[in-house]
């Protein structure tokens, strides 16, 4: 029986954290990260487009081919005020493969429209779950 992949970027929606304050890696200057915002950030044409930027970047780890491993990895990540996206971290893991592959696709991301804080662009949080299906 042959398996077709099926990646679905499931629920994509944002879960920002309270604003807080991040040391520069750059400094000893502090940033705040805000959560009230006039406008949250925005992949580059919006989120169908991140759809199909996950969807055509998305591959399936060829070592966990022949294991039944179905899940949502979280990744979480700023976008910086410039729209680089930067602090990547896994919120919540899967398998290793496959978190290695989620991360590896959202690095490779372009810029971000960042969000605006009364009109001013603004360091953001943001959080993407991946969807990791088979389908017969």
């Amino acid at each position: 029986m042959k398996r077709s992949l099926l990646f679905c970027v499931f629920s994509l929606c944002v879960f920002l954290l309270n604003a807080q304050k991040v040391p520069s890696s750059h400094s000893n200057a502090v940033f705040t990260i805000h959560n009230h915002l006039d406008r949250q950030p925005q992949f580059p044409g919006g989120m169908n487009e991140l759809s199909k930027f996950l969807n055509k970047n998305l591959k399936w780890p060829s070592k966990e081919m022949d294991i039944d491993v179905q899940g949502k990895v979280i990744i979480g990540f700023v976008v910086e005020k410039d729209g680089r996206l930067t602090n990547f971290k896994i919120e919540r893991k899967l398998w290793p493969e496959f978190d290695k592959e989620a991360l590896r696709v959202i690095r490779k991301m372009p810029r971000w429209k960042p969000a605006l804080l009364n009109g001013k662009p603004v360091r953001c949080n943001y959080t993407i779950p991946i969807n990791f299906t088979l389908s017969d």
